[in-house]
This record gives structure tokens, sequence and C-alpha cells, in this order.
């Protein structure tokens, strides 16, 4: 018995056996069987299900096949496919590797997704000038403080621009002090 998973189609290929086969997937939604007719199908579309390739020995049940030989996955035109063989019983004389009943399992291959291309985010300084910025301080949201809602926005057109600030000059040379005396100099008022 084999696992699969999604979609594929099941095709009987080759017979060569004296007694009937037949495929039988079985998952979710109950069990499907395929007859052993060359060309006959069957589609598959669940999650998980099996499938095991079975014989019908003259006035017996249905039997698994002794041997189900999985073949390598190939690939061509956007569809894989898989043949598996399979030897119902063995008899005197009969060769181990003999093969009774072919089928062969197809699956779309779902195309490489197509992705759109992506358009970077504007930065807020690309924003244009009467476009609203909202400035957050630390003395938003107090006591009596208007809401961002109904306060102005500001825009770098209507910002006031800071006042420069005056410093005296710094003293080209300080006085020296006299050896051997902690005394420091006088303290500049800055």
């Amino acid at each position: 018995m084999l696992r699969f998973h999604g979609a594929w189609r099941i095709t009987v290929v080759g017979k060569n056996a004296s007694f009937d086969q037949r495929a039988v997937v079985r998952g979710p939604y109950g069990t499907r069987l395929l007859p052993g007719r060359v060309g006959a199908t069957l589609e598959i579309d669940e999650e998980s299900w099996t499938l095991s390739l079975e014989h019908h020995l003259w006035g017996r049940s249905w039997q698994p096949n002794l041997r189900v030989t999985p073949g390598p996955v190939t690939e061509r035109d956007g569809v894989r496919s898989r043949l598996l063989t399979s030897n119902d019983c063995h008899w005197p004389d009969k060769p181990l590797d003999y093969v009774n009943f072919v089928v062969r399992l197809d699956q779309s291959c779902a195309p490489a997704p197509v992705l759109a291309p992506v358009r970077a985010a504007r930065p807020v300084d690309a924003l244009p000038p009467s476009a609203p910025r909202a400035i957050r301080t630390s003395s938003s949201g107090g006591l009596g403080a208007p809401t961002p809602a109904s306060r102005p926005a500001a825009t770098p057109a209507s910002r006031p621009a800071a006042a420069p600030v005056s410093r005296p000059a710094t003293p080209a040379s300080r006085p020296a002090q006299a050896p051997g005396t902690n005394a420091r100099p006088a303290a500049t008022p800055w």
C-alpha cells in the first residue's frame, strides 16, 4: 500500500495476467475501484489517500499483489508522472521480476507563483509640505491639554525658528596660578 497526497490521475497502462486486476484507492471520502482494463482512468483529489494493486484468483477473494514497485518520478511539460509495476503472485517457473499489472500516476505541477512588483513606501520626509504631520511631545495628553484632533497640525513652514543662544566668548588665556598655592582662578560665568 502506497500513500499519496493531493490530486492525481491513475491510468491503467498494462496488464499481462490471467487473473483480474484492479487498483484500490482508500481515503477519507471512501473507497474507489479502478478496473484493470488498459486505458481505464480514475481521478483522485484528496489531502491524503492510499493506493493498493490487487488481483482476483479464481474462486477466491481479492488479494493484494505480492510485489508493487514504484518507478522514479519524472516531470515533463508541467506533468509529474510515476509508473507502478506489480507482480500478482508466484508460481513455479515464474520469474520473480515478472510484471502483471502497470498503472501510471499523473499530477499537474503547480506553476511557480507570479509575484506582483512591490512598491516601496514613501518616507515621511517625502510627503508634500501641505501634508499634516503630528508631533508628539512629553507634555501632550496632560490635564487641560488639547487632544491631537483639536490641536492644529504643525508643518515645517509654520514652525517658529529657534532663537539663537548667546554666550560670552571664552577668554584667550586664564590668569596664571602662583606655584605651590591651592588658589584656583575665578570661575567663568558660563
